[in-house]
Formats: structure tokens, C-alpha cells, sequence
């Protein structure tokens, strides 16, 4: 496979102010002025029906990952990128939470008999669906201290598969919403700047035409921890996803499966007398049947780098804000092609002066240049997240494999799995350490390994050799040299 250089060469880009950003309220402007931009993750787990994002449907799995998610390692990573806000989910449809919540603990259904892993609360026949730490208060903690606004998403209503069957139409109990979400906005204050509400396409219409009973509680729930949180409620795909469908939001859904259509202005004026920011929001992998690419961490990015970083600066420049979807890892760990499609966002939004990942060249496994030492074998289109969703494996302990290049910054990255171990990184025949490639429960795709940035100028030899494990994979390098960057994609520990 040829090798592939990505350079990119950033000016300063004149975004022009919108006439009409005056007609907003004040609480949403910091979007437009400040962020600019933003991302999402689907963070989500639990549940038979559909699938879910992670296919995590045991308690046990998902408290673990959400203990040991580091939540400043990714404030500094997203603000190394130039990220303006996240919007993290809370839970979706099928139960599991990112936070812990005592309303919601009283109000849980019994286990369905058809998730394995479930776990009833001790001595009561309700699901433990709440883990053991609150994520989002950490994570919004971390992200606030760095200037990074935070936005809560969560369904309007219950989830209506967290009893194993689907609710039809679902149901928006004053649990729910009064208690529940008032609780959440109560514990979290204004460290949670926003909202952002999906399912309201259920009830759209009959609240329109009775004075929005359902957007007048959400509305006093989430304003009552911070009096100056901003949100929006979805009514699905359509036009009417790029304004407001009721009297409070300030912000647009903006919900696409596609690149989101430009503004033609900053502000417009949806159902109600209150002008909405323009907002619009896609995911950035492929495509899936289920999820479109909403948090589809096995899949590839769909667009190219460039071709979104400009659509984000072309509709700032007509008035409006961007979210991305970026699906990471069930570590909270990012994969390695997706981190730098956002730097290079961030890159020419000119909302970060960092570097270190937008100009990665990418070169997949099968480059000629890499040196298979040992029983490798190769296995293509396995739709797990590997680069170009190919890898090469082996079984054998002391099998390896080497990469020369010309330059001063080095980055491995690969899969961890429950059936992967160790293995030990030479750096020009010197021994940089053991390195675990295992993970207790789930692959985790693309993860970096070990990065150096601060090499001598000149010639390299990175050499990986299997210690430990069933099988090994190899999967990213980055390579930088004064004028480009070469990134290596070696799936080689199954």
C-alpha cells in the first residue's frame, strides 16, 4: 500500500460576526464567540434490544470502565485539540447511566430476564443501572477547569428499552423529568453549561397546540441547578431540527445523518418568540445500519480531514456552530485516526496552535516497509476499528516487527483485548519497556501506546516483539520529521 502524506498549511481564516447574533439570548452567545465548535460522544452501554453502542449489558463491565475512565487526561487531550464543548450522554434508551442517581435507582424497573450481567439493587427487585462513581461530575469538573464547556445529553422521556421491550410512544413522567433531571441540574450546578434533549419528535406536535406542558417542566428542571443552562429538544431528522420546536430552546438539535446543511444566519426564530443559535450536528464515522454512525466505534471516519474542518469553518462564517459526533473507546481513550480528524478541526478553526496530531500521515499495515519477523498472518475487512479494517496478527511469543523512518517524533498506538498481553518496544536496539496490550472486557481500537516527540533528528528503528497473550497486534506509528508526519497503522495483536 503507498504511503500517504497529509500536510496541511493553516492561515488565519476571516470569520465575519453575524448581524443577528444581538436578537439571542445572552446565556447561548458563548457558543458562537467562545467555543465555536464542538463535539459528542455516544457513551453509551446496556440492553438486548438493538444492540447498544458498546454491546456492554453487564453492571460489572460498565462500572469498571466508567472507575477507571481518566477524566483529565482527556480535559488535556480535547483541549490540546482545540475543542470549544462536549456533549456526553448521560443514558439514552436502555438504562445504564454515566452518573449515579438516587431518584433513578427508586424508580428502576427489575432486571430483564433477557440482559445477562444485570444486576438487581441489594434487596429490592429494581436494576442497578447507576454506577459506583459520577462520571459527568468529574469529567465536567475537568473539562470546566480548562475552559471547556460541558452539555448533558439525555431522552426527554424514559428509556424505553430499559425493561428489555420497547415503550410505545414513551412515556414523560413528572419523575422523570421533575425529580430525576431536577436532581442532576441540582448536583451539578454550572459546571453543566447546556442540554441537549432527543425524543421529542413523540410529542412535538400535541405540545405545540397545548402551550408545551412537557418543554415548561424540562425547562424549570434544568434551570434549577444553573439558571443560565441552555437546551435544545430534538424533534429527529428535518428541517425543523435546525430551529427550535418550542418556546425555550436557545440552541437548534441540528441533528443529520449527512454533513448538516450551512445557515444562511446565526440566529432564526422557531415556534416560540425566542431566537435559537444555529447548530449542526453529524457523526464522523461511517455509517452503520443501526446507528447510522452515532458513537460506532468499529467503524472509520467517512469524511476526510479536510473536507470537515472546512465545512466547520464555512458555517461559522455564515453563522453557525458545529458538533461532531467522535465515538471513542469504552476506556474513554480515543482512537488515534479520530484524534487527529479533530485537531485538524481545531487546527483550522484556529482554536488550537498545537501540532502533534493533525499532520499524521497514515500508513495501514500491509506498507511494504514494515518488517513481519515470525508467523504473521494477515486478515482483512473485520470491521472492529482497525485502520482500513485490516490486520496482521500473530500467536508466537518472540515474533515482532520494525519500522524505519526519518524523523523526530514517534507514535505506537494498537487494540487491547481480553486475549492480547505484552509486548516490548526497542528503540534503536534499546529497550523502551514492557507495554500491556490486554484490556479486562472489551477492545479498545487505536489506543496509543507509547509517543515520544522530542527525538534526535535523523534515522529510527521501532521494533515491537510479542511477550505475552494469544495474539499480537500492531497497530499505529507516527513518525515526524521538520515538514511532515508519518503515522503507521500496524493491527497486529488480534
Amino acid at each position: 500500500m503507498p504511503l500517504f502524506l497529509a500536510l496541511f498549511w493553516v492561515t488565519s481564516t476571516c470569520i465575519g460576526q453575524i448581524n443577528n447574533g444581538n436578537k439571542l439570548p445572552e446565556e447561548v452567545k458563548w457558543m458562537y464567540d467562545e467555543a465555536q465548535w464542538g463535539i459528542s460522544h455516544h457513551y453509551l452501554a446496556g440492553g438486548e434490544l438493538d444492540k447498544a453502542y458498546f454491546d456492554i449489558r453487564s453492571f460489572e463491565e460498565w462500572d469498571y470502565y466508567i472507575a477507571n475512565f481518566d477524566v483529565n487526561a482527556y480535559a488535556n487531550l480535547v483541549k490540546k485539540l482545540g475543542v470549544g464543548y462536549v456533549i456526553f450522554t448521560i443514558t439514552q434508551n436502555r438504562g445504564y447511566l454515566a452518573t449515579t442517581s438516587k431518584v433513578y435507582d427508586f424508580n428502576s424497573p427489575p432486571c430483564p430476564v433477557n440482559i445477562p450481567g444485570c444486576e438487581n439493587q441489594e434487596g429490592v427487585l429494581r436494576a442497578d443501572y447507576t454506577p459506583n462513581r459520577d462520571l459527568l461530575t468529574h469529567l465536567a469538573k475537568a473539562l470546566t477547569k480548562k475552559g471547556i464547556k460541558v452539555i448533558a445529553y439525555l431522552p426527554s422521556h424514559v428509556g424505553d428499552r430499559w425493561t428489555g421491550q420497547q415503550i410505545s410512544p414513551p412515556k414523560y413522567p413528572d419523575w422523570w423529568i421533575n425529580d430525576f433531571i431536577g436532581e442532576l441540574s441540582n448536583k451539578w450546578g454550572d459546571t453543566v453549561a447546556g442540554w441537549w434533549f432527543d425524543g421529542y419528535w413523540n410529542i412535538s406536535k400535541d405540545e405545540q397546540g397545548n402551550d408545551y406542558p412537557i418543554a415548561t417542566k424540562i425547562w424549570n428542571a434544568v434551570r434549577r441547578g444553573n439558571p443560565n443552562a441552555i437546551i435544545a429538544l430534538n424533534t429527529g431528522l428535518g428541517s425543523e431540527v435546525f430551529t427550535s420546536p418550542d418556546k425555550y430552546s436557545q440552541y437548534s438539535a441540528g441533528e443529520s445523518n449527512e454533513l448538516p446543511p450551512l445557515p444562511t444566519t446565526r440566529s432564526s426564530k422557531g415556534k416560540g418568540e425566542k431566537f435559537v443559535q444555529y447548530v449542526g450536528w453529524s457523526f464522523l464515522s461511517e455509517q452503520d445500519p443501526v446507528f447510522a454512525g452515532w458513537g460506532e466505534v468499529d467503524r472509520n471516519l467517512r469524511f476526510k480531514d479536510i473536507e470537515v474542518a472546512k465545512h466547520t469553518v464555512k458555517a461559522r462564517e455564515n453563522g453557525g456552530v458545529s458538533t461532531w459526533d467522535v465515538a471513542i473507546n469504552p476506556s474513554g481513550n480515543w482512537p488515534l485516526a479520530k484524534m487527529k480528524q479533530v485537531q485538524v478541526i481545531g487546527k483550522t478553526m484556529n482554536t488550537t496552535t498545537d501540532t502533534t496530531y493533525s499532520s499524521l500521515q497514515l500508513v495501514n499495515n500491509a506498507n511494504k516497509e514494515i518488517i513481519y519477523t515470525g508467523n504473521w498472518q494477515y486478515s482483512e475487512d473485520r470491521k472492529t476499528g482497525a485502520f482500513e479494517q485490516d490486520v496482521h496478527y500473530t500467536e508466537n511469543n518472540g515474533d515482532s516487527f520494525s519500522y524505519s523512518f526519518t524523523g523526530t517524533s514517534i507514535v505506537f498506538a494498537t487494540s487491547k483485548a481480553r486475549d492480547q498481553g505484552n509486548i516490548e518496544l526497542f528503540l534503536d536496539n534499546k529497550s523502551l519497556g514492557i507495554f500491556s496490550t490486554y484490556d479486562k472486557y472489551k477492545r479498545q481500537v487505536q489506543e496509543i501506546i507509547y509517543e515520544n516527540h522530542h527525538l534526535m533528528p535523523g534515522r529510527h528503528t521501532l521494533k515491537g516483539v510479542k511477550k505475552s497473550g494469544k495474539y499480537m497486534w500492531e497497530m499505529c506509528w507516527e513518525l515526524k520529521t521538520k515538514t511532515k508526519t508519518y503515522e503507521i497503522f500496524n493491527f497486529n495483536n488480534i
